[in-house]
């Protein structure tokens, strides 16, 4: 669909003719990795299928995949939130006015949940403040990453007893701050399966898109006052 100029790509899986709803798919990475990141990596392709089965059992949905300019999240995070936030403004562009669902694995899972729970809220952008919620699928979560403005906020998180990349224990204090937070949390365990997705792939490939239904029945249900 567009490149953006740091090598950053943004690529159609669905385009419905009449959307109701947009999301973007992101891909894993590393802790520190300034490389770029090739189109047949392995954290790249591995979300295919998952943008594929999303535009499948949600077909009102017009579907993107976003191909990192690098590996790393590296410190802050800032190369990849940016690219993130230009193709939130690519996609909202194509489809204003819209509700969008960020759905990220790993890296990408990090990456969505900030979207959506920080720089996305607070920034001024129309388009970015479309983003509704996140799916994070065994998502890499610090306990100090930011949940403030996450109130009201649905997020759907599903996540493997034996992810030895991303243990799940190690996500349980910022689900907890989030969940203080007033964050809508939906999370969901498989039994057995690990961090890459392949083992019980089918349920890897389903479960993206009920969290992605259940972010979307979320947002036109308003979140009970405390």
């Amino acid at each position: 669909m567009s490149t953006r100029n740091n090598g950053a790509r943004l690529l159609s899986t669905s385009s419905p003719a009449a959307p109701t709803s947009a999301v973007l798919v992101l891909h894993g990475g590393s802790a520190n990795s300034t490389m770029d990141v090739s189109r047949f990596a392995p954290a790249v392709l591995r979300l295919i299928p998952v943008a594929w089965a999303i535009a499948a059992h949600v077909p009102n949905a017009a579907v993107y995949r976003l191909k990192f300019s690098v590996r790393g999240w590296n410190g802050d995070g800032a190369a990849v939130l940016g690219d993130a936030r230009w193709a939130i403004d690519e996609i909202a562009r194509a489809h204003p006015g819209l509700p969008i669902v960020v759905v990220g694995h790993s890296l990408g899972g990090r990456v969505a949940m900030h979207v959506v729970g920080s720089s996305s809220r607070a920034d001024s952008s129309a388009a970015r403040s479309r983003v509704v919620g996140a799916v994070g699928l065994a998502p890499w979560v610090d306990p100090a990453d930011p949940v403030d403005l996450l109130r009201g906020v649905p997020l759907a998180v599903v996540q493997g007893t034996r992810d030895r990349i991303v243990p799940e224990p190690s996500t349980r204090a910022w689900l907890a701050r989030a969940a203080q937070a007033g964050a809508r949390i939906d999370s969901t365990l498989i039994d057995g399966a690990g961090h890459a997705m392949l083992r019980y792939f089918r349920r890897w490939h389903r479960l993206p898109s009920d969290g992605v239904n259940t972010v979307l029945a979320a947002v036109e249900q308003p979140a009970p006052r405390a």
